[in-house]
């Protein structure tokens, strides 16, 4: 996995090296977060209105998810977009065949933002 740096306005800042967790920042305040936030490129199936000939095919359709990692195989990548209080558990769960996942990456803050 490669471990992006984010600063506090989303910007990506800059790479890492690799990391297998990314514990959630702890402020005052903050839930206790055990996921790491994490970005996912995948390849998507997609229509097309347009396409006239076999050729006319887009090679790439690459999509890029953002959430927290609930798992890591062996069949898919789950990301749910929001941590629900008191566990109640995760809201908005998308689950990624791992066969068309390109990537991997955690997000972490940059600390010298």
């Amino acid at each position: 996995m490669r471990v992006l740096r984010v600063d506090f306005d989303g910007e990506r800042a800059g790479s890492a090296g690799y990391s297998d967790h990314v514990p959630a920042p702890e402020a005052e305040g903050e839930p206790d977060l055990t996921y790491p936030l994490v970005l996912v490129t995948w390849r998507d199936a997609f229509f097309d209105f347009d396409q006239k000939e076999a050729e006319d095919c887009r090679p790439d359709y690459l999509v890029h998810t953002v959430g927290f990692l609930l798992s890591d195989g062996p069949k898919f990548v789950s990301l749910a977009q929001e941590v629900l209080p008191d566990g109640d558990g995760f809201r908005a769960v998308t689950h990624i065949p791992l066969s068309i996942v390109e990537s991997v990456a955690p997000l972490v803050l940059d600390e010298q933002a």
